[in-house]
């Protein structure tokens, strides 16, 4: 990881990924216990839609307008199936909204660190979304009139806003991605409006999710951005270059780049790779109007971009395509001869480091050492420790931490790598192991989390109760520890949870404790599933996202809600902060709604026979 990555996704995991997928009546084993009493309820239809309304008026006192379209939004989607009416008005209500948050804050992402970006969500696109999961043509409607009128402002602006077309299409490709598997036909209408912006990243990842369902389709929709990018610029025309040939990578020097998950069993196209490298052979052929050259610390321009996408690609060319080989290398030479030697020599070394050995970790430690740059030397040793391969020893790798020159940059280090290995540990069921080490981070919240992880993992290989309420209550007196933050709240949620199967007075106590603790968060946000990390240096900084997966006070509540439907409208009452009462409010209704019998059809009147 380099400092100009950005880290573009979170793995997302819901806590009903890790936990309920494992427990049963008997999921602590030995020492079974009497089935816990089943709180009365209160919950009926009529009810639960009374309260649905309550939360949509509550949501006016809210001071926070993306709260207010995040609680407007899971209203309309409860309310859909039985009053359609009010849930159009809901979701209309979110949507007027999120135009006005739009006109007000834009969507510039928010600097954190030294060259982390953080994206700033379009809350148009999230009310859109949801929408289309109802009403694909009302989703349709409104993303055809938001794309007329922010054309029309752009035709207004005295330049050119790429970046803010970027992000465009990288939100309509989000949202298609989102809709592929519950609404093809939507999801491909809003990634054909995405060929109208600039060729992000996003879209190789919507064709292979395609192609996943739909080889075909995937197959047919590449053509359609074929023909849209033909003769876009180089840096972006290349987002295309990895589909048709399978690849996880781009093949040029890219504004940003990640790494495909090719679906298993793909079969690249011969006829997708004739199109593609025929498109390249062709603009070889045309004049270029800009400089060869790039100016310092840029991307290489269009011949050096397609210099080093034919060169990369060049063996699979030879391989599906050998008619197109001796033209693939006079265009090398013709794109060579428009080159200074210095980006010759760095599109050879970009291309020659894709085969490039792979060096060991004391290669690395040993090329930083001999680095007389004492920055840079601390940003390569801290790559190669970050980047330590599991089969390194902790021992050894934390050896080459001495050799970092700055100080400053230990501690982080320290707790970044005791995260990893905590996780590694329990992945692979060594949990005495990876209680050692999760005591060893010093971030407690952190640390608490990790409990969590132990114990659920503990409970799974059938510990008795005695063993469960030991293993339970060290998560607990971990996070009496730590400090008030979404982890920490994480951890107490997901004990409660684990706590109904064995002691339901003490699950509502842990709750109670959550929501306290919660209470003291100053606005508290659970919608990251993950924790970032960073190392910053002096004229450097290292970022990654690290997976905690796990309770959020509404998955809390709705899991709990099965158990004690009335307790946990009490307890959502009990929340400060005014969109968590609402949403856990509505995760609790939502939960009822399911529990309940599907409602009856209503009978339909016989006509009255009519008179001879």
């Amino acid at each position: 990881m380099t400092a100009m990555r950005l880290i573009r996704k979170f793995i997302t995991c819901l806590a009903l990924c890790w936990l309920t997928s494992s427990y049963n009546g008997n999921a602590f084993g030995q020492e079974k216990s009497q089935p816990l009493p089943t709180p009365s309820s209160s919950c009926s239809r009529d009810g639960a839609l009374d309260i649905i309304q309550q939360q949509i008026a509550f949501s006016k006192t809210f001071d926070n307008s993306v709260q207010r379209i995040t609680v407007l939004i899971r209203a309309a989607d409860l309310l859909w199936a039985f009053q359609q009416d009010k849930a159009r008005a809901a979701f209309t209500e979110a949507f007027d909204l999120a135009v006005s948050n739009f006109k007000e804050k834009g969507d510039e992402p928010s600097r954190e660190g030294k060259n982390l970006l953080i994206s700033t969500p379009d809350q148009r696109y999230t009310v859109i979304s949801a929408i289309a999961k109802h009403d694909a043509a009302w989703a349709r409607k409104l993303t055809d009139q938001m794309l007329k009128e922010q054309q029309q402002e752009a035709e207004e602006k005295p330049t050119k806003d790429i970046q803010g077309d970027t992000r465009t299409a990288e939100k309509l490709l989000s949202m298609a991605i989102s809709l592929l598997t519950s609404d093809r036909a939507a999801g491909l209408n809003f990634a054909r409006n995405s060929l109208r912006y600039p060729a992000t990243l996003n879209l190789s990842q919507f064709l292979y999710q395609l192609a996943a369902l739909d080889k075909p389709a995937g197959d047919q929709f590449y053509q359609e951005a074929l023909a849209a990018y033909a003769n876009a610029p180089m840096e972006r025309f290349l987002y295309l270059s990895s589909y048709p040939f399978g690849n996880d990578r781009e093949a040029g020097d890219m504004p940003g780049y990640t790494i495909y998950q090719v679906p298993q069993g793909f079969v690249p196209s011969p006829n997708l790779q004739r199109m593609f490298v025929q498109t390249i052979l062709r603009r070889v052929q045309e004049p270029v109007s800009s400089p060869s050259d790039p100016a310092p610390g840029n991307r290489l321009l269009e011949p050096g971009q397609m210099l080093l996408a034919l060169t990369r690609l060049e063996k699979q060319i030879q391989q599906s395509l050998p008619d197109l080989s001796p033209a693939v290398e006079a265009a090398k030479g013709n794109l060579s001869a428009q080159l200074s030697p210095d980006t010759q020599r760095r599109v050879s070394q970009s291309a020659n480091s894709d085969n490039a050995p792979k060096l060991t970790f004391d290669e690395l430690v040993e090329a930083a050492l001999k680095n007389p740059n004492v920055d840079r030397r601390d940003q390569q040793l801290t790559s190669a420790i970050v980047g330590a391969s599991k089969e390194e020893s902790l021992d050894h790798v934390l050896s080459a931490m001495d050799k970092i020159a700055d100080s400053t940059l230990h501690q982080p280090l320290l707790n970044w790598l005791y995260f990893d290995r905590t996780q590694r540990a329990i992945k692979e069921q060594k949990l005495d192991e990876a209680r050692r080490l999760a005591a060893k981070v010093e971030e407690l919240d952190q640390r608490a989390w990790l409990y969590s992880r132990i114990a659920e993992e503990s409970i799974k290989q059938n510990a008795d109760q005695t063993q469960a309420r030991e293993v339970l209550d060290e998560v607990v007196d971990a996070a009496a520890k730590a400090p008030n933050t979404p982890v920490t709240a994480r951890a107490l949620l997901g004990v409660a949870y684990l706590y109904t199967k064995i002691d339901m007075s003490r699950a509502i106590a842990v709750m109670g404790e959550a929501v306290k603790r919660i209470n003291q968060i100053e606005q508290p946000d659970f919608s990251r599933q993950g924790v970032i990390r960073r190392i910053e240096g002096k004229s450097f900084g290292t970022y990654a996202s690290f997976v905690t997966p796990g309770f959020t006070p509404e998955s809390a509540f709705r899991e709990i809600g099965k158990v004690d439907f009335d307790g946990m409208l009490t307890q959502a009452a009990n929340f400060s902060d005014k969109s968590l009462r609402a949403l856990t409010t509505l995760a609790v209704v939502e939960q009822c709604l399911k529990d309940l019998p599907a409602a009856p059809k209503p009978k339909q009147s016989k006509p009255a026979p009519t008179k001879p």
